[in-house]
Formats: structure tokens, C-alpha cells, sequence
């Protein structure tokens, strides 16, 4: 193993402080639910995630969940701050930046009932890769589940080379110590390579439309994706072979909308694949179908199917909640089959019944009566497609809820005093889903106002302006400056009167306001 702390993990520009609802134990238990598997549904659990980034996920689950979180990134500085947000918001979070080496040699951990490692197998080494491996087979319990995300073939087929190429020219041809000025080398070496007419430019003949692609996105996402020494991109099959040895059987993915089929494949493709007995036979075979470059695979150490009796009892019993007023969830869903619209007979009276009573959460029975006639099947592929939307969330218990209701409140406070000088964490912690809610900085400013006591939406807007023109920063309406504060105070108030009208009851049966 290499001496180097990043093992050639590119740490030049930080990582993002993006969400990630699937490393959320509540949403993984449902994932697994609706495609009839058992979980642990212990109230008191214990969850690690693997590689937390800036632990922005890590934090508001350990906050919203009830039980405790362990969690590790090798990365100093991200560690750093996502152990300064938990002390903070005291929500019991053991955070290190133990490698998965120093973290497997620890003697003082428990066992876990979930562990998540989203975006990292990928991007470590083959060696690191069965760090984990043993971590899990140690560390989970029987029953648990162990999410991971990963890059995947056939899908990075085209872009696979590309990758190859950024990666060769920053670690023998870079001449700067810049990251910006590396990645843009790193590219405009890609882009002179084949101009040339290389026989493989040929022969993969989108990839100059991918380079543009690449050239156009966020620096540090790029960095990330591309710029790391180990890049192990596999097939679905061969991540079964490397996590059997924890005694880890594939379940499903966390991807609610691959249970709908009509979205996914063509009549031809789920005809084909009908033939097909054997489970991961089937799912690699599927791969190809819908070109899959990147998955989100739940594994179960020893994977039980509930009966139908048991799995619909479940169902019945689980709770969900809107994420975004009613009249704002799309009409049309897109899958890898192309779009589908939204039949207003069904998910009219689904949508009508989840904003019933101020959008507060409700069983899926409560669902079932209040939508009549709508029949469980209907109501129960209506809920997948909206949550997989993000327009809707399962929920965690009411016991649960009201046992974490303080921690969230705390991290809640300690987010939006942050926006008070920066954008960069735009989601609140909701102790009714256990997970994250995107809400972004304005309206977070707007939260403090209303903490304050003010009343009036020009009350809320007028804090937002005395903080960012106190920052120097203006806002851009269609593409242009806002360049008097008359202007931007009208557009805070605008943005403050739809948020008192439409987003505060949201938040209120969220649990966040």
C-alpha cells in the first residue's frame, strides 16, 4: 500500500457538499421493502458510512435517525469539518479520518445494522476494495444491509478511455501545481489527441461530443470523477463476486423507479429478460438493456424475502410525506425506456390526499382510504414513481420522529447560521423522513428571520439583504444582475412571499420549520 495519506486520490479542490438520500437507513429500508425483502428495524441502531466527504449526509442522518453514527474519511480537512458540524450540533457522530486500513485495525467498534459507501468503490484501490470487503464481513450484522454506488459497464464503455487519458497526462505530463490549470491541460491534451484522428476516434465516434461534455462541467466534479490514480470501474456480476466474501446477497437497488419496468425497458427487453431465471444473471443482463454507467446496489447479509402477506402489511403500515407543494410535482416521468406521463386519475388523487391536512405524513392505509377507489397496486407504483421523482419520502416511525426531533433542531440552527456567510449546505435535517431536505440558502435566511420573530415575508426579505449586500453579492433575475437594492429587495420579498405561501407549510409537516 502506498505511504502517500491520499493514495493518489485527488485532493487538490475539495469535494462537494452535496446530499445523498440513499446512504439514509429509512429510504434503504423501504428500497428493500418494496421489492419484498426483510430489514433490521431496530429503533436503536448503529450505521456507518464509509468515506462521509464533507459529511454533510453523515451528519443530518445522525441527527434525524435515532441511534447512533460512525463514519470515516481519510481526507483530513473534510473530516475536520464534518467533525466541527457534529460537535456543533452534538448528534453523537463518531466521525474519523482513519483510512480503511487504520479503521479496520480499530477494537472499539461496534457492530453496524447498515453501512454506506457512496461514490467510493470506484475510486479506490483493489487492495482498499477488500479493506472493505473484510470491514463488512466483520462489522455488519446478520441482517443488515450495506449500500454501495459505482461506476459501471457497459455504460463508461465510451468514456472509460477518456478517463484514461486525463489521468495519464496529470500524473506524467502536468507542469503546474494548479488543479484548474491541471484539469484544463489534462483536457486540452484529450481534445489535440483527437483532433489528430486517432483510429479509435473512429471507432468511437462520441467521444469529441463527451469531451465537450466534460469541458463544461463543475471543476471539482470533474476532479473527482477523473482525476483519481485508481479508477476500478466493474460490472454489476463482478461486485457480487468481490462482496461474497462478507456474506453479502444482492437484494436491489436503491433506485425505487427500477421496480417500474414500462419506464426502464422495451416490450422486447422485459420479454427477453423473463427468460432469464437467475437473479444476477438477469440484473447484468438488464444492464445492458438500459446502458447502465452507474448503480446504487443494496446488499443484505442474508437476504430474507418477506411473505406477500407480510410485505403488504409493512407497506400499509409505513408512512410518507411530499417534499414539494402538490401543484409543482411534474406530470411526466423520464426513464432509459423515454417519458411517461402521469395518468391524472391515479396520482391526482394520490398527490390530493398526501397535501390533505397541511401535507402532514401519512400512512399508506390513511393513503388507500382517503384516495378510494384507487386500488393498492395503483397507489403502491404511484408512491415508488414519486418518490423516485423526489417529489415524496417514506417516513420513519412517529416514535422515532419525536426521538430525535431535538438533534435535528439543533443541526437545523447550526446550517442556517452558516448561511449566513456561505451557500454551500442547502439541505435541513427532517426528523419525520431521517434524511435530508433540499432547502436553499435564501430560505434558510428566511428560517432565521422567522426564529427571530419576525412575522411578514418584507420582514424575512430585508434580513437577507443586509446579508448579502453586507457580502458584496447581488442576485441574478433572467440572467442578469440585480444592481439596485429597490430591485433586489423586490426580488428577496417576491421569493419570500411564495415561500410563506407555499414552502413553509412543507417544512412545518417536515418538522424543519
Amino acid at each position: 500500500m502506498s505511504n502517500a495519506w491520499n493514495e493518489g486520490y485527488f485532493t487538490d479542490e475539495g469535494y462537494t457538499y452535496s446530499y445523498s438520500r440513499e446512504i439514509n437507513p429509512v429510504f434503504q429500508r423501504y428500497c428493500l421493502l418494496l421489492r419484498g425483502f426483510n430489514s433490521l428495524e431496530n429503533i436503536d441502531g448503529v450505521h456507518c458510512e464509509l468515506g462521509f466527504g464533507q459529511g454533510v449526509s453523515v451528519n443530518i442522518h445522525a441527527a434525524a435517525n435515532p441511534g447512533s453514527f460512525v463514519g470515516t474519511d481519510f481526507h483530513p480537512g473534510m473530516a475536520a469539518h464534518a467533525i466541527d458540524l457534529a460537535a456543533a450540533a452534538n448528534n453523537g457522530a463518531r466521525l474519523y479520518d482513519d483510512s480503511f486500513e487504520q479503521l479496520l485495525a480499530r477494537n472499539d467498534l461496534p457492530q453496524f445494522d447498515s453501512i454506506s459507501l457512496h461514490g467510493i468503490w470506484t475510486w479506490v484501490s483493489r487492495e482498499n476494495q477488500k479493506l472493505i470487503v473484510e470491514f463488512a464481513r466483520r462489522h455488519l450484522k446478520p441482517g443488515g444491509m450495506l449500500y454501495v454506488s459505482y461506476n459501471c459497464f457497459p455504460g463508461w464503455s465510451p468514456s472509460a478511455p477518456l478517463r484514461n487519458l486525463f489521468s495519464l497526462h496529470d500524473r506524467f505530463a502536468n507542469a503546474s501545481t494548479h488543479s484548474d490549470q491541471r484539469i484544463d491541460a489534462a483536457l486540452q491534451f484529450s481534445e489535440a489527441l483527437l483532433a489528430a484522428n486517432p483510429k479509435y476516434a473512429a471507432a468511437a465516434p462520441s467521444m469529441g461530443a463527451r469531451l465537450q461534455s466534460i469541458k463544461g462541467q463543475d471543476r471539482h466534479y470533474v476532479s473527482h470523477e477523473y482525476f483519481n490514480r485508481d479508477w476500478n470501474c466493474m460490472y454489476f456480476a463482478d461486485v457480487v463476486d468481490a462482496l461474497a466474501p462478507a456474506k453479502l446477497d444482492y437484494a436491489t437497488t436503491a433506485v425505487p423507479l427500477d421496480s417500474v419496468d414500462p419506464l426502464n425497458l422495451s416490450a422486447e427487453g422485459m420479454d427477453f429478460l423473463e427468460t432469464i431465471q437467475h437473479p444476477i444473471m438477469r440484473e447484468q443482463a438488464r444492464d445492458y438493456f438500459v446502458n447502465q454507467h452507474f448503480r446504487r446496489d443494496l446488499y443484505v447479509r442474508g437476504a430474507t424475502r418477506l411473505s406477500s402477506a407480510e410485505r403488504r402489511a409493512k407497506m400499509l403500515h409505513t408512512r410518507f410525506v411530499l417534499l414539494q407543494p402538490w401543484e409543482t410535482v411534474s406530470g411526466s416521468v423520464t426513464g432509459p425506456a423515454g417519458e411517461a406521463t402521469l395518468q391524472p386519475e391515479i396520482y391526482g388523487p394520490v398527490l390530493d390526499a398526501l397535501a390533505a391536512q397541511d401535507y402532514t405524513a401519512k400512512s399508506m392505509r390513511q393513503l388507500l382510504a382517503q384516495a378510494a377507489p384507487l386500488a393498492y397496486d395503483d397507489l403502491e407504483q404511484a408512491l415508488a414513481v414519486l418518490i423516485g421523482m423526489g417529489a415524496v419520502a417514506p417516513c420513519q416511525s412517529e416514535a422515532a420522529e419525536l426521538q430525535v426531533s431535538g438533534r435535528c433542531a439543533a443541526l437545523n440552527l447550526q446550517l442556517c447560521k452558516r448561511s449566513l456567510y456561505a451557500a454551500s449546505i442547502q439541505t435541513l435535517a427532517s426528523p419525520v423522513t431521517g434524511g435530508g431536505v433540499t432547502v436553499s440558502r435564501f430560505q434558510q435566511l428566511f428560517l432565521i428571520s422567522i426564529k427571530q420573530g419576525k412575522k411578514l415575508p418584507a420582514e424575512w426579505a430585508q434580513l437577507a439583504w443586509g446579508v448579502i449586500s453586507e457580502q458584496g453579492e447581488v442576485l441574478v433575475k433572467d440572467g442578469q444582475p440585480l444592481l439596485t437594492a429597490e430591485a433586489n429587495i423586490a426580488e428577496l420579498t417576491e421569493q419570500a412571499q411564495a415561500f410563506a405561501e407555499q414552502s413553509l407549510v412543507l417544512l412545518k409537516a417536515l418538522k424543519i420549520a
